[in-house]
């Protein structure tokens, strides 16, 4: 039966969507995967929202009856506001012919119906979902579809294997099993037309694999690091994607696939991407060539060498405020900054002084500050002759009165080194009273962190001796009854295993002993004694070295021309003149006094003349290890320079 004619209202076209068309041609309108063709709508199970209820037309206008848009079923739906001339309640479906006119059901829904009004398909209710579709059946078209020609296929196809894959599951081990659908997404980053979608969705493809150990093997195994590092210079959100997997690679892999981006430059591409002004996208980069110099030498010397990668860190430590970024980066700087003195250089012309100086008093996280004391610490011997480093020297002061031994260890060293060969720093840290502070950590210190103890050493030696308040500073020390302690180190410690200690403790002693007040201090606490024995013993090894090992032999006189420097000067005290004449070291003193010119033999002459004794009538009675000691000295005729050394 027909529809009546005269008062059936047609259906509101719907202006959002747009029909489909008989003949529109799909690129595969066979194929199941890609067709949007509409699929058999079944009339026994189907109804049309337009249908949902076969109401009474009214005599009302248009624009007052019901669309159909309420959210209530229509058989619930008020009709009192458009019934005016009836008397007592209407019932829907009444036969009562007042006011309404009775509708009959409509008919059946004819095949084609879907072509006649496509606006009743738009609105069909969501389908019943059928079970998915075995993945492994999936991939085989998907692999035919990838092959295509046509970007717009091929596009299509990564987004089918994108929800595959995000869907996790099945489908996605499915996916990352089979090698030959992964090589083939590889190759179809070449497929890109230049718009840039496909290789963005095929990066966020492989963001997705690479969230599992597995995937990323297989990406690995399939060529797809060079791939990847490829398209680094695409836009942002490529390339976010990008360094996120290669991130996960050198978490997971390590140095297998720190070796693989090693091997195709992509060293200098994370360095490239410094240039951005996106702080995640830089703390992932950096991040990433923190673990390519971890796991990779070869990576680990090009960042030491690049001075475009020291620029931008520095550039970016120095203004940006993001607290991860600035994590990650300060702990790439004592990496870089342990290498050659050109790159120390560059960090120095680059004012990375001031910049770490800035980062230590601002900064309230202990990680940052102590990789920026790091780097500072390596750096610091290159910038012995650095102006304007007031506010530093004030603040490693000031670091040595905390608690954190961490920041105090290297506050001393980087003070070691600042005050080398700087009478103006040397001077500040006087007036600092930073000289009563390194003796409270020294003594405190005494039984513990042996490289604190040399740390502390080496800058109350320099800090002793060539400066205008170098009297000061030796009376400081004085004042502080740290003179036992000094000299209680030559006894307590052996010099085969502590060096470093001993040759900056008779360093001190030396400088100790240029004030007439304190020589006689000096000699109650023994210190002539220690300093005979440790000449004799360090003389007894040098020459078991002697045939051995010939590179030791100028460290060995290097701290021997220190003890006898120190002798000389403790020689000008008569009580300590008596002690050195008395102890079995005037053989050594004179054999040294007999070898070529050099600093060691000239320090030797002088002393002799100080105790006045005279060489020539104190000849070696064993010719032949004197002969044999002139011997190697001729191999080795050069000055050695003991008045100021640096403790590297």
């Amino acid at each position: 039966m027909d529809y009546p004619t005269s008062n059936r209202v047609p259906p509101p076209s719907m202006h959002h969507q747009i029909p489909s068309h008989p003949s529109h041609q799909m690129h595969h309108p066979q194929h199941p995967l890609l067709s949007n063709q509409l699929q058999p709508i079944n009339s026994e199970t189907h109804t049309s929202m337009w249908l949902d209820d076969p109401y009474a037309v009214s005599n009302t206008s248009i624009s007052q009856r019901d669309s159909g848009f309420n959210s209530r079923a229509a058989s619930l739906r008020s009709i009192e506001s458009t019934v005016t001339s009836t008397t007592g309640p209407i019932h829907h479906g009444s036969t009562t012919t007042s006011g309404y006119e009775q509708i009959p059901p409509p008919p059946s829904l004819p095949p084609d119906h879907e072509n006649i009004h496509p606006q009743y398909t738009e609105m069909q209710p969501a389908p019943v979902l059928q079970s998915r579709p075995d993945p492994s059946q999936v991939i085989p078209d998907l692999l035919n579809l990838l092959m295509e020609e046509d970007s717009v296929i091929v596009r299509e196809a990564i987004q089918l294997t994108y929800m595959l894959v995000k869907d996790g599951g099945e489908g996605r081990s499915e996916v990352i099993r089979n090698r030959d659908l992964i090589q083939t997404l590889l190759e179809s980053f070449s497929k890109d037309v230049g718009d840039g979608k496909i290789t963005c969705l095929l990066a966020s493809l492989f963001h997705a694999i690479s969230q599992q150990q597995e995937g990323l093997r297989v990406i690995l195994d399939c060529g797809g690091i060079p791939r990847l590092i490829q398209i680094l210079d695409s836009p942002d959100n490529t390339v976010n994607f990008v360094v996120t997997i290669l991130h996960n690679f050198l978490i997971v892999l390590q140095e297998q696939s720190a070796n693989e981006i090693d091997r195709y430059n992509g060293t200098q591409s994370f360095i490239n991407l410094l240039h951005s002004s996106n702080d995640k996208l830089l703390t992932l980069v950096s991040d990433c060539l923190l673990k390519m110099s971890i796991y990779n030498l070869n990576s680990k010397l090009f960042i030491q060498n690049s001075k475009e990668c020291v620029q931008c860190l520095l550039y970016i430590f120095d203004t940006t405020k993001y607290d991860k970024l600035l994590l990650t980066i300060s702990k790439l700087f004592p990496i870089i900054s342990s290498g050659n003195e050109i790159i120390k250089r560059i960090f120095l012309q680059l004012n990375a002084l001031s910049i770490f100086e800035k980062q230590i008093r601002l900064t309230k996280s202990i990680r940052i500050r102590h990789n920026c004391l790091i780097a500072l610490r390596n750096i610091s011997d290159q910038a012995t002759r650095m102006r304007e480093v007031d506010s530093l020297i004030q603040q490693l002061a000031g670091i040595l009165l905390t608690d954190d031994h961490q920041s105090i260890l290297c506050s001393l060293g980087i003070l070691s080194n600042l005050t080398a060969d700087n009478k103006i720093n040397k001077s500040l840290l006087v007036k600092l009273n930073g000289v009563q502070t390194l003796m409270q950590k020294l003594m405190m210190n005494a039984d513990g962190n042996d490289d604190l103890i040399e740390a502390a050493l080496c800058t109350l030696r320099h800090v002793t001796a060539r400066h205008d308040l170098e009297n000061e500073a030796r009376e400081a020390i004085r004042k502080s009854y740290g003179i036992g302690n000094i000299v209680k180190l030559l006894r307590d410690k052996n010099f085969k295993e502590h060096w470093g200690i001993i040759k900056a403790t008779v360093g001190l002693i030396k400088n100790l002993s240029l004030s007439p007040s304190i020589i006689s201090q000096l000699c109650e606490q023994n210190a002539v004694r220690r300093l005979i024995e440790l000449l004799i013993n360090i003389d007894r090894e040098r020459a078991k070295i002697f045939d051995e090992n010939k590179q030791y032999l100028h460290q060995f006189d290097v701290i021997i021309e220190i003890i006898l420097g120190a002798l000389n000067n403790l020689a000008k005290d008569l009580s300590c003149k008596s002690i050195i004449k008395e102890m079995n070291c005037i053989s050594i003193i004179i054999r040294y006094s007999n070898i070529p010119p050099c600093s060691l033999q000239q320090i030797s002459s002088i002393l002799l003349k100080e105790l006045n004794i005279d060489r020539d009538r104190n000849q070696l009675n064993d010719s032949s290890s004197h002969q044999q000691f002139n011997n190697n000295n001729n191999n080795n005729n050069h000055t050695i320079d003991s008045r100021h050394i640096r403790q590297q």
